[in-house]
């Protein structure tokens, strides 16, 4: 958030903040981080501050906290351990604000009262955030259901105007460890006029997902953690606007990808959910992801013989989002997936139910088809399969289109799992990338002419796929 942001009062939260004579000297440091300088004075002529910023919220220091100067351009960045130093200030009155990702979502603006800084002097100070009890009175309603004293709080934005979303539906499917079973639980909230929305009485410790939507538009899911803590954030970027039927946009993603030691990963392949483009990775590791919708998405990164990789990624137009990614090697090894009252609810949440009954020339499998065809691979559901074969090559199977398309696209096949496209680059990453274990559901289409606007490349002129893994499916 710029300094500009400051000036709309009307949704932010202005919090005091109370310099103090604290004793410094003595703070500790992080192992392996440069210290803040809490001892040397000022040159002459010029004052300087050293202080600590408190997470009163969360508990502990505010790390990476944003430290400004109020009316000039000087500022700085507190440590590991919430410290700061400012120099070269000259003596005068002054006042500092702290900047953090914590408080833009709560629009919260934290402020000390004007203090004087004297020739010479070193000003001590400490600063803290509002206590989280100030933010449930505020964010909470007094009745409703309460499991805990957990709070999971956020906003909604649309991604291109930077207005507030009013009216989003924010759902949290999650475990709760108490329970003694898997059995999930749902809970949801309604954004404000100002965009924010929170889901009290949650338990302090959690594992889930959270997603937004607003009309037919929705987020994808962001995975929520709360561990023996109070409070947990999660802000989406939600475009309303219309799109069109091959789901391009006008926001890009770049990034690296290396391995654990630091050294570029080539080939591997970037895609984003609801997008419908691949990048792979150069030489170097680096990949440029274009022609992407707005919005709070997932980015997955793969490489055969590396586990997978998933990140949040929050698109706008108005400039590319930066990844650095690092995939270490192995495969995923996944728990049991257990599904609890069938899948019928999630294959409706993701639009399969409604593709079947429309009686398009496809095929459905649920997962009672796909256990008849007693398949050792992902790629031997598709060997008895009207428009589509299975080739073999080395010790790898592909599966190709059989229905002619002209040109060089003649029998190419387009794949999603999970609404995210992968390619097919050697004979065998789809059964290495796609344990037939995962596979909860699978819909296919033999010609584009059949396949639904919203898994169409621009471009590729091709039969397609579309598996639905039963982690996804798993969820109500």
């Amino acid at each position: 958030m710029g300094w500009s942001a400051l000036q709309s009062p009307a949704r932010w939260f202005a919090v005091g903040a109370v310099a103090c004579a604290c004793a410094l000297a003595g703070a500790p440091a992080s192992a392996g981080a440069q210290r803040v300088d809490l001892r040397s004075k000022p040159a002459p002529g010029f004052a300087a501050i050293v202080g600590v910023v408190d997470d009163s919220l969360r508990g502990g220091p505010l790390v990476g906290a944003t430290v400004a100067v109020i009316g000039t351009s000087v500022r700085t960045t507190t440590d590991q351990d919430g410290l700061f130093r400012i120099d070269s200030l000259p003596p005068g009155e002054v006042q500092l604000a702290v900047l953090h990702p914590l408080l833009d979502t709560l629009y919260i603006v934290v402020t000390t009262q004007k203090f004087t800084l004297v020739d010479g002097r070193l000003e001590e100070m400490g600063i803290s955030t509002p206590p989280l009890e100030r933010i449930r009175l505020r964010s909470c309603p007094r009745a409703g259901v309460v499991l805990g004293d957990g709070i999971l709080i956020g906003r909604v934005d649309d991604p291109d105007t930077d207005r507030p979303v009013p009216g989003a539906l924010v759902s949290l499917v999650y475990s709760d460890p108490r329970s003694g079973t898997p059995i999930q639980r749902v809970r949801s909230a309604r954004s404000r006029d100002d965009g924010l929305y929170a889901i009290c009485g949650l338990p302090e410790t959690l594992t889930g997902t959270v997603q937004a939507a607003v009309g037919a538009a929705a987020s994808s899911e962001i995975p929520v953690t709360m561990k023996a803590q109070f409070l947990a954030t999660a802000s989406f970027l939600l475009s309303t606007a219309p799109k069109d039927s091959v789901a391009r946009g006008t926001a890009a993603l770049t990034g690296r990808v290396t391995d654990v030691t630091g050294a570029p990963i080539a080939s591997a392949q970037v895609a984003v959910e609801g997008g419908n483009a691949i990048a792979v990775t150069g030489s170097d590791g680096t990949f440029a992801l274009t022609g992407l919708p707005s919005g709070t998405t997932s980015a997955v990164i793969r490489k055969i013989g590396y586990a997978p990789a998933l990140r949040t990624v929050h698109l706008r137009k108005a400039a590319p989002q930066r990844v650095a990614v690092t995939l270490s090697e192995g495969v995923r090894t996944l728990a049991a997936v257990v599904v609890t009252g069938g899948m019928e609810p999630a294959l409706k949440k993701v639009g399969f139910t409604e593709r079947r009954n429309m009686g398009m020339r496809s095929q459905f499998l649920l997962p009672a088809d796909i256990e008849k065809r007693n398949p050792s691979a992902f790629t031997d559901l598709f060997r008895q399969m009207s428009g589509f074969r299975v080739t073999s090559a080395g010790m790898g199977q592909s599966i190709e289109g059989t229905r002619s398309s002209g040109g060089a696209m003649s029998g190419c096949v387009n794949v999603y799992v999970d609404r995210v496209a992968f390619e097919q680059m050697s004979p065998g990453d789809l059964d290495s990338a796609f344990p037939i274990g995962m596979i909860g559901a699978v819909e296919t289409y033999a010609s584009a002419s059949e396949t639904p606007a919203e898994f169409q490349m621009p471009g590729r002129s091709c039969a397609t796929i579309v598996a639905w893994t039963k982690m996804k499916l798993a969820k109500p």
